[in-house]
C-alpha cells in the first residue's frame, strides 16, 4: 500500500504533463496558431516544475494540484464533462501526495 501511495500521485502528475503537452501537437491543424502551442507547451513546463517540485517537497507540490484541479472543477458544467477529468486528476494526486507528505513527516 506504500508503494501505490508513492508511485500513483506520480503517475497521475506525470498523465497531466502528457496531456498538456500532447495539445502542442494539435497546434499544427488549421484552427490552431503557433500561440496555442506556444501556451500549451509553457502550461506543460509549468506543470512539468510542480510535478518536480512535488517529488522533492511533497506538501508544497501537493496544495499546487488540490488548488489546480479545484479551480477546473468549479469551472465545470455538464456540457464540458472533460473539465471533470481535468480537474479530478490532479486533484486526487494532490490530495495522495499530501498523505505522503505527511506519512514521510511522521516515520522521520
Amino acid at each position: 500500500m506504500k508503494k501505490i501511495i508513492y508511485y500513483l500521485p506520480r503517475v497521475l502528475s506525470i498523465l497531466v504533463v502528457g496531456f498538456f503537452a500532447f495539445f502542442i501537437l494539435v497546434g499544427f491543424g488549421s484552427d490552431f496558431t503557433w500561440r496555442d502551442s506556444l501556451m500549451h507547451g509553457l502550461l506543460a513546463l509549468v506543470v512539468l516544475m510542480i510535478t518536480l517540485t512535488t517529488w522533492k517537497w511533497p506538501k508544497i507540490g501537493a496544495w499546487i494540484f488540490i488548488v489546480f484541479g479545484v479551480r477546473y472543477l468549479l469551472s465545470a458544467s455538464i456540457s464540458q464533462w472533460w473539465l471533470f477529468i481535468m480537474g479530478g486528476v490532479p486533484l486526487i494526486a494532490g490530495i495522495l501526495f499530501l498523505i505522503e507528505g505527511f506519512r514521510k513527516k511522521e516515520n522521520t
